[in-house]
């Protein structure tokens, strides 16, 4: 079995370098235009799998455009709690935003959480996939879910930020 795994398109915060997280954006033109390049690339697919999220759905939409799609809440991004929408430009001299950083103290999801659930996404899928003898199934999800997938199962091993 094959799982091809796509980052969602660049969204209007992607853009402006924020913490976009579970805010539900759609694709910037610039997002949209790529997803069209990248779907020129990509072989076909008998099903595809995404995050619940707007961006998501669009992308898949334009990758695999008339594909059955299952919606896996697992895969939704992680949560940066009251530093969702913002950009560093915005909190940086903020003492507790430095101290998140440095990972001395965790704000919106911990990643523990994020790779638990990344995780266990990817097993259902896998599982579902066998199940249904399919050869090859698309997913569409966030970055932060892909780093936290690949940091458990990816080659070679990688922390969580080396696959960033």
């Amino acid at each position: 079995m094959e799982l091809i795994l796509v980052r969602h398109g660049i969204t209007p915060g992607n853009l402006e370098r924020r913490f976009v997280g579970r805010l539900d954006q759609p694709l910037a033109a610039e997002g949209e235009a790529l997803a069209r390049e990248v779907a020129a690339t990509l072989p076909p697919v008998e099903h595809v799998y995404r995050s619940p999220l707007l961006r998501c759905r669009q992308t898949a939409d334009i990758l695999w455009p008339g594909v059955e799609q299952t919606v896996v809440d697992n895969l939704k991004e992680t949560d940066f709690g009251p530093y969702e929408g913002k950009c560093h430009a915005e909190l940086d001299g903020d003492p507790v935003y430095q101290r998140w950083l440095n990972g001395e103290l965790e704000i919106g999801e911990p990643i523990e959480n994020c790779n638990a659930r990344a995780a266990q996404a990817l097993r259902d899928i896998a599982a579902a996939v066998a199940e249904k003898g399919w050869q090859r199934a698309g997913i569409v999800a966030d970055g932060g879910i892909f780093m936290s997938m690949l940091a458990r199962f990816g080659l070679p091993e990688r922390s969580y930020y080396d696959w960033l």
